[in-house]
C-alpha cells in the first residue's frame, strides 16, 4: 500500500515535540527555528534567538563557545559537508560544570545547501560517571605503580624522591617530604620533644620549580607549643581547604607565609608513620589545580604516604644495622699489619655498598716462629652482624692456632669443626699461605676459596692452581697444601670473592679480569696497585671486598 508523505504540519510537530534540542540555521549561520527542547535547554526565547548568529545571541546564560561553533559550522559542516557528531561542549550552569553533546549536519534541497540542523543533548551525568571511572582507574594505577616505584632501595633520600616523583601532578602541584632529624641520624625520635626538627629531603613542583620556603637539606622546626606539632606527632592529618583555612593554621610564619605568597590555596600534610612512630611529613599543596582534596583523594594520599613510611623505616633500620655491622666488622679486623722480614704488605678492605651485604670477609698477617709469616683471607657465608661476629671468632681462632705451631691443614680442620657447630646453614671459605723468606717458598692451603694470583717479577700474572679443599663446616675433609717458589719481586694476591663476582657472570671471568688488572697495574707502590685493582674491579661493591698483596723481597743474610 502507498504510504502518504508527511504534511508540513506533521513535520513541524515532529520537530517541535522532539525531546532532543534541535535548531535550524541557514547558510549565513543565522538561527531560523528552534524547538521547545532547545529553548528549554538554552533558556532563551525565539525573540532573542531567531535571526541572529550564535555569537550575536543576547541573554543566553548557557555560555557555550559560540565562536568555536560558528567556525566549525562554516569550515567543516557547510564548507566541506562533514557533519559534527557528538562533540562535547562544556558550559557553567549556576556554578556547576555541565557537558553538552553537539551534533550538526547540513541540509540539502534539490542539490542546494539550505542550512544546518544542530542537536544538543545534556550528557553531564554520563560524563561525570565516565570521569569518575577514569579517575578510579588512574588512582588504582597509581597505587599499583607505587608498589614497584617506591622503596626500590634501602635509602631514605631515594625513597623520598620516589614518593614525590610519583605523587606529582596526580596528588598535588607540589609535594615535599621532610624527615625528623633523629630519624636521619639513625636514632628513634623522642616521644616527648619540645620541638619537631625536620630536614627536607625531596621536592617535586610543576608550578614554580625551585621556589619554596625550604630547600632540600635545609632544616626547620615546629615548636610543640603549636597545635600542629601535636597533630603531626600523633600521626593525624593537617588539612587546609582554602587560603583562609591555610592562613589560620597553627604553624610558624616561615612555613605558612611563603605558601600563601606562591599562590597555594589548599594544603594536605600527612604524617609519615610506621610501627607507631612518626618519622616525618609528606606535604601536598595545590596552587594551579582548583579545589581541595575529597575523601577519596585523602585516602589515596594517605595510602601512598603509609607505603613510603614503611620503606623509609626499613631503610632507617637497615642503615642502623649496616653501621653496627661495619663497626663490629672493622673492630674485628687487623688495626695494623705488623712488619715482617722478606715481605712488603699492602691491603684494602671495602665494605659492601648495600646494607644487607655487610658480612664476614677477613684477612690477617700473622708473624710466626723461625721468621715465617702466615697470610690469611676468609669469607663467612651470610651477611649482617652474625656473619661479622662469626668472622671475628674464626680470625681469632686462626691466629691462636697458628701461634701454637699448628700446620695449615690442622688449622683448617679445626675451623671446619667450629663452623659446623654453628648449624647447617653456616659455612666459610679460607685461604692460608705460609711464606718462608729464608727459602723463598710459599705453602698454600685452600678451603673452597678462590685461587690466589701470582704476578711474576717480569709482570706476568697467573692464577695459581690449588687443590680446592672443602668448604669450612661442610664435613670432615683433608686440606692438601701446594708449595711453590716466590722469587724476589713476586707479588702474591689473596682476595675474597666480592672482588671478582658479578651477577650473571661466570666467576672465571672475574678471576681473569683480576689477573689482567694485576699484570697491567702500577709497578712501583703496592698501595697504588691495590687502589688500581679496586677501582678497576669493585668501585662500588655489592659484597665485602678484602685484598691482600704481598711482594717478596731479598732477605739480607743473617736476618
Amino acid at each position: 500500500m502507498d504510504i502518504p508523505e508527511l504534511s508540513v504540519r506533521e513535520l513541524e510537530a515532529l520537530f517541535e515535540q522532539s525531546p532532543v534540542a534541535m535548531i535550524f540555521t541557514d547558510r549565513e549561520l543565522r538561527n531560523r527555528r528552534a524547538n521547545a527542547a532547545f529553548r528549554q535547554l538554552a533558556r532563551i526565547s525565539d525573540d532573542t534567538l531567531i535571526g541572529r548568529r550564535p555569537s550575536e545571541t543576547e541573554g543566553a546564560d548557557w555560555l557555550l563557545d559560540t565562536e568555536l561553533i560558528e567556525q566549525v559550522l562554516a569550515e567543516q559542516v557547510l564548507g566541506k559537508g562533514i557533519p559534527v557528531v557528538n562533540m562535547p561542549l562544556e558550559r557553567i550552569d549556576e556554578g556547576k560544570r555541565r557537558v553538552i553533546s553537539w551534533t550538526a549536519y547540513r541540509v540539502m534541497d534539490n542539490g542546494q545547501v539550505i542550512g544546518v540542523v544542530g542537536t544538543l543533548l545534556d550528557i553531564t551525568e554520563e560524563a561525570e560517571a565516565e570521569a569518575a571511572l577514569r579517575q578510579a582507574n588512574d588512582r588504582l594505577d597509581l597505587l599499583q605503580r607505587a608498589g614497584s616505584e617506591i622503596g626500590t632501595t634501602l635509602n631514605v633520600y631515594r625513597t623520598a624522591e620516589e614518593l614525590v616523583a610519583l605523587a606529582v601532578p596526580e596528588c598535588g602541584d607540589r609535594v615535599t617530604v621532610e624527615l625528623l632529624e633523629p630519624v636521619l641520624l639513625g636514632e628513634d625520635p623522642s616521644p616527648n620533644p619540645s620541638e619537631l626538627r625536620f630536614r627536607r629531603l625531596a621536592v617535586q613542583d610543576t608550578v614554580t620549580p625551585g621556589a619554596g620556603n625550604f630547600a632540600p637539606g635545609e632544616p626547620f622546626s615546629i615548636p610543640m607549643s603549636y597545635s600542629s606539632g601535636a597533630v603531626f606527632l600523633r600521626g593525624d592529618l593537617l588539612v587546609a581547604r582554602n587560603r583562609t583555612e591555610l592562613s589560620q593554621l597553627e604553624l610558624p610564619s616561615n612555613i605558612v607565609q611563603p605558601l600563601l605568597d606562591r599562590g597555594v590555596h589548599a594544603l594536605l600534610s600527612v604524617s609519615l608513620r610506621a610501627r607507631g612512630v612518626t618519622l616525618g611529613l609528606a606535604n601536598f599543596t595545590r596552587s594551579k589545580t582548583p579545589g581541595a582534596w575529597d575523601e577519596t583523594d585523602v585516602r589515596l594520599v594517605t595510602n601512598l604516604a603509609a607505603r613510603a613510611a614503611v620503606h623509609i623505616d626499613n631503610a632507617r633500620l637497615y642503615t642502623r644495622e649496616h653501621e653496627a655491622a661495619v663497626t663490629l666488622q672493622r673492630s674485628l679486623l687487623p688495626r695494623s699489619i705488623p712488619p715482617v722480614a722478606g715481605l712488603e704488605i699492602a691491603y684494602r678492605f671495602q665494605p659492601a655498598s648495600r646494607a644487607a651485604e655487610i658480612g664476614g670477609d677477613w684477612f690477617d698477617v700473622i708473624p710466626l716462629d723461625r721468621g715465617q709469616v702466615a697470610l690469611v683471607v676468609g669469607d663467612v657465608t651470610g651477611h649482617g652482624i652474625q656473619a661479622a661476629a662469626t668472622m671475628g671468632q674464626l680470625r681469632t681462632t686462626t691466629d691462636a692456632l697458628a701461634h701454637l705451631g699448628c700446620p695449615p691443614d690442622e688449622i683448617m680442620r679445626q675451623l671446619s669443626r667450629m663452623v659446623a657447630s654453628y648449624g647447617e646453614e653456616a659455612g666459610a671459605t679460607c685461604l692460608h699461605a705460609v711464606y718462608d723468606p729464608r727459602t723463598g717458598h710459599c705453602q698454600l692451603t685452600s678451603a673452597g676459596h678462590p685461587a690466589p694470583v701470582l704476578r711474576h717479577p717480569d709482570g706476568r700474572a697467573e692464577l695459581i692452581d690449588l687443590p680446592p679443599g672443602l668448604l669450612l663446616g661442610a664435613g670432615q675433609a683433608t686440606y692438601p697444601a701446594k708449595e711453590l717458589p716466590l722469587p724476589p719481586g713476586s707479588i702474591l694476591a689473596l682476595y675474597t670473592d666480592g672482588l671478582i663476582e658479578r651477577p650473571g657472570q661466570d666467576i672465571s671471568i672475574g678471576m681473569s679480569q683480576l689477573a689482567r688488572a694485576l699484570g697491567d697495574g702500577p709497578t712501583g707502590s703496592l698501595d697504588e696497585l691495590c687502589d688500581a685493582v679496586i677501582a678497576s674491579l669493585a668501585p662500588d661493591p655489592r659484597d665485602d671486598v678484602a685484598l691482600l698483596l704481598a711482594r717478596t723481597e731479598v732477605v739480607p743474610s743473617g736476618a
